[in-house]
Order: structure tokens, then C-alpha cells, then sequence
């Protein structure tokens, strides 16, 4: 068996990410994918109160995440990673 490729992690597990239409999200980890053996981003759908919204996870390639979208406002990041405490640019 060949040695797996390592796995690309720039996010810490917890990290909190919107999304450019604005659903909030947190990393609950990373795999490889089994057909093209890239980085996968699992990650879960947050309320608005920051908890959870179901015992549900999603995963997409680690480049997806990082891709360019265009919106009406004009291009954005589909996914970047938000501060935890959003009391104010200062952190409270």
C-alpha cells in the first residue's frame, strides 16, 4: 500500500466560517477524499445562536472552500473564517 498523501489543515477544528451567502458554519475536521485522495473540510451548519442545527455534517474539497464567487457585491471568498467573539472589531 502507498503512503497517503498528507492532509492540508489551515484551519484549527472549531473555526467558525461564513459563507458568502451567510450561514454560518463550523470545522468539525478534515478527510481524504477516496477517488482523488484531496483534502476534504467536513463541517456543520450553525444557528444563529452559534450551536448546532442538526447532528449533520457537510464536506467539500479544501479548494472549494477557498474559491472565488461573484455576488452582486462583486467577488468574495465562498467561505472565510469570522472572529468567535463578534461583540465588535475589538472583541468587546
Amino acid at each position: 500500500m502507498e503512503p497517503l498523501p498528507p492532509i492540508d489543515t489551515p484551519w484549527p477544528l472549531g473555526t467558525r466560517l461564513r459563507h458568502y451567502k451567510g450561514g454560518l458554519y463550523e470545522v468539525a475536521g478534515y478527510c481524504l477524499i477516496e477517488a482523488t485522495l484531496e483534502t476534504g473540510v467536513l463541517y456543520r451548519p450553525l444557528g444563529a445562536d452559534g450551536k448546532p442545527k442538526a447532528d449533520l455534517l457537510w464536506m467539500r474539497p479544501l479548494g472549494v472552500l477557498f474559491d472565488r464567487v461573484n455576488t452582486p457585491e462583486g467577488p468574495r471568498q465562498r467561505f472565510e473564517p469570522i472572529q468567535a467573539d463578534s461583540s465588535g472589531p475589538t472583541g468587546g
